[in-house]
């Protein structure tokens, strides 16, 4: 088999008259040319990302900017921790402004949070009207006694009470509204508890105030069970 004679493409005579002008970047996006040959594009503002700039003499030197402090610092790592504070999240929040609300929610801390024992619900004609007239000027009501979660469960679904919390079987009333500090979301700036004689004990050991169940009847005009 013969093999034929290999043939360079540059003996051979092309007629350029009627191809088109090469256009910047030709080489890559039409496969037309090489890079060597790639026309020159004059210097443009979008042009000044590339890191070179090519002045009327036609010298290459660095793009113009404005220098940044601590450029020898590591960049994207704030300033306070030794970078250059690249990245690094700016507050435009001017120095005399007022500090950030306080409290568990954001907008500062309530008003009263209030804790019906279950001692004190069970006493009282009309429970569910107790905890929604009670709602009108306490923040968060809530019921705790010293008896099992389902207990207080059965009661509030026949009552058709939805408290805002109660403490559970393993936990017991006292330790229920310890819980209930600064971080907790039934915070508040006044913490009582409504109920009996027998209850002033849950009151003392969590830190609240006491508030005996006939005083609190009295003010917001509850009415209490007859017997």
């Amino acid at each position: 088999m013969t093999m034929t004679d290999k043939i360079d493409l540059d003996d051979i005579d092309t007629d350029d008259a009627d191809e088109p002008e090469t256009n910047h970047g030709d080489w890559v996006w039409r496969n037309d040319g090489a890079p060597d040959a790639d026309p020159e594009v004059p210097m443009t503002a979008a042009g000044a990302g590339s890191g070179t700039n090519t002045d009327t003499t036609g010298e290459e030197g660095p793009v113009p900017r404005v220098p940044r402090e601590n450029e020898d610092k590591p960049a994207g790592v704030p300033t306070e921790s030794g970078g250059s504070g690249a990245g690094a999240t700016v507050s435009n929040a001017p120095d005399d402004a007022e500090p950030m609300a306080e409290g568990p929610h954001g907008g500062g801390v309530d008003d009263m949070t209030l804790a019906l024992s279950y001692n004190a619900v069970t006493e009282l004609a009309d429970p569910q009207l107790v905890v929604v007239s009670a709602r009108e000027w306490a923040d968060w009501v809530g019921i705790v006694g010293d008896v099992s979660a389902p207990v207080i469960t059965k009661f509030q679904r026949e009552h058709g009470i939805d408290a805002d919390f109660f403490n559970g079987t393993g936990t017991g009333p006292a330790e229920r509204l310890a819980d209930i500090g600064k971080t907790s979301m039934f915070y508040a700036d006044r913490l009582a508890v409504v109920g009996t004689s027998g209850d002033e004990w849950i009151a003392e050991e969590a830190g609240w105030e006491f508030v005996p169940l006939e005083k609190a009847a009295e003010k917001a005009d509850w009415e209490l069970e007859e017997g």
